[in-house]
């Protein structure tokens, strides 16, 4: 039943689009009116136009990284921190498979990692 009223609201609207456009035609169109519908135009052929080329742009952008593939990843350097102190841990695989990682600063002004097993350790 639902489809149905769908369906006829659907169709009644088409003919109420479709009785304005009767009106609209039986009148007398001006000079403005044509002036303003040529704007219109001319908007809507601009905003093709540059949709149609970004898509374009877009397209050889991609075909090109495509071609050369992805950029290598650099290395992970695990040296330092952003404030240029030691890093000192038992190595980052071992700090990835660690559920937690305590994170201390020593009194060398080293940066220490070190994995626990337990919260609260």
């Amino acid at each position: 039943m639902r489809n149905f009223l769908h369906v006829l609201v659907s169709l009644l609207m088409w003919c109420l689009f479709g009785y304005y456009w009767y009106v609209v035609l039986g009148r007398e169109i001006s000079e403005s009116s044509i002036q303003a519908l040529g704007v219109l135009s001319l908007v809507i052929a601009i905003g093709l136009i540059l949709t149609f080329w970004w898509v374009a742009h877009n397209k050889r952008i991609a075909r090109r990284n495509r071609r050369q593939g992805s950029p290598p990843t650099a290395p992970e350097t695990f040296d330092q921190d952003t404030l240029e102190r030691p890093l000192v841990s038992p190595g980052i695989e071992g700090l990835r498979q660690a559920q937690v990682v305590e994170v201390t600063v020593d009194d060398e002004n080293r940066k220490v990692y070190t994995p626990v097993q337990e919260v609260g350790d």
